[in-house]
């Protein structure tokens, strides 16, 4: 059986959810999930027959305080097959951002360092560059800089010619620049270089030129250098920990990239999507996020970013039994620090109310501004003015 979603606008009285739920179960059909927000309530219906769907919601609409009754689709969108950048999702200004300048920094073949916290996706990003750009049609190669130790990422990067050390392979080998001719080299952690490796790699960024170890012959190359990092290369230089020179010679188009909670918007598209990819990839049955779980990953701090929102949601997918992810489900590596009152004896509305003050009123506190606020949350100035005034803001 397939299942469809029934969205239901509603003014506010008691025994809504009984009097919704009565009606459906006249049909004798599986509610697969619930969900109740202020005015509005979703239900998720399992269900194919059209005529049946068309009497339910017909049935709905005469009760009491009902305004509206709607059949709404998966609000994820499909990406388009063209659009590299697609694969990104988000729809808050700080990351509208990063993708128009990455889109821009595409066209061209200049050195790119994309900066960002862990788990906020600079690979995507890098990958995203090198297929909207003219050297798509020939390869991408990421590079951990971190996860080598400096004389193999070395050999690995610039190749080696035969007898240049002990257990050199025979005829030498080619190095990831050397092999990557017209393609998009990725360096990812590149803050974790050396200063010797950042050195030898300026030279090959400034003349793009490669000598392998051991040789003494320069080859011409023609690859594209993306770096990233999430350390603070201008405090890093200003200590000596990094190569100012080198800095510079990266830091050309400098792309940042935004934290979780600096889109908090975003959580509930993402969310979605992960939940749905799962489901999927899993062979699970339909789950939905119950509007307490989802106000709940909407307030947390996400110090992994979208990275460790994806191992959550994954994670909930495997260890929920049922077909409702509620806030029991989601297993948090370490502690929510989000302190509410006993869900029990506390109405929904009063809890997303609560948690959308206190969003509000840290936003405010960040940005300084109603205006810079907004754009943060990802609603409008006079939205935001409203809700400012509803809960007492000032």
């Amino acid at each position: 059986m397939g299942a469809f979603r029934l969205r239901i606008e509603f003014e506010d009285r008691t025994g809504m959810v009984y009097d919704t739920s009565r009606i459906i179960a006249k049909y004798n059909i599986s509610i697969l999930a619930l969900e109740v927000l202020p005015n509005l309530m979703y239900f998720e219906l399992e269900c194919e027959n059209e005529e049946i769907k068309k009497k339910i919601m017909f049935d709905l609409a005469p009760i009491p305080n009902i305004k509206k009754v709607e059949e709404v689709r998966c609000t994820v969108p499909d990406a388009p097959k063209n659009d590299p950048f697609s694969s990104i999702l988000g729809e808050s200004s700080a990351l509208k951002k990063a993708i128009f300048r990455a889109r821009l920094a595409a066209e061209g073949s200049s050195t790119i360092l994309i900066l960002g916290e862990s788990g906020t996706g600079k690979e995507l990003f890098a990958k995203a560059i090198h297929l909207a750009s003219p050297r798509n049609k020939f390869s991408f190669y990421p590079v951990n800089c971190a996860a080598l130790p400096d004389t193999l990422l070395e050999s690995e990067l610039f190749g080696y010619e035969e007898g240049a050390f002990s257990g050199a392979k025979k005829g030498g080998k080619a190095g990831l620049l050397e092999i990557a001719d017209k393609g998009t080299v990725f360096l990812d952690e590149v803050g974790d270089l050396s200063l010797s490796t950042q050195a030898k790699l300026l030279r090959v960024i400034q003349e793009m030129k490669i000598r392998r170890i051991g040789g003494y012959k320069e080859k011409p190359i023609n690859v594209r250098i993306i770096a990233a990092t999430n350390r603070n290369l201008e405090k890093m230089v200003q200590k000596g920990e990094f190569r100012e020179d080198f800095y510079y010679r990266l830091n050309v188009v400098p792309i940042t990239i935004p934290s979780l909670r600096e889109r908090r918007a975003d959580i509930p598209l993402l969310a979605e999507y992960f939940l749905s990819r799962y489901v999927n990839s899993l062979g699970k049955p339909p789950k939905t996020l119950t509007a307490k779980a989802m106000a709940f990953l909407v307030n947390y701090d996400w110090p992994g970013n979208v990275r460790e929102l994806q191992n959550l949601i994954e994670r909930a997918v495997n260890l929920t039994p049922g077909r409702i992810i509620d806030i029991d489900n989601l297993h948090f590596e370490g502690h929510n620090e989000l302190e509410l009152p006993e869900m029990e004896d506390v109405p929904l509305k009063t809890i997303v109310e609560q948690l959308e003050s206190k969003v509000i009123s840290e936003a405010l506190s960040k940005h300084g501004s109603i205006r810079k606020a907004s754009k943060a949350l990802g609603i409008s100035h006079p939205a935001l003015i409203k809700k400012m005034k509803k809960y007492n803001i000032e």
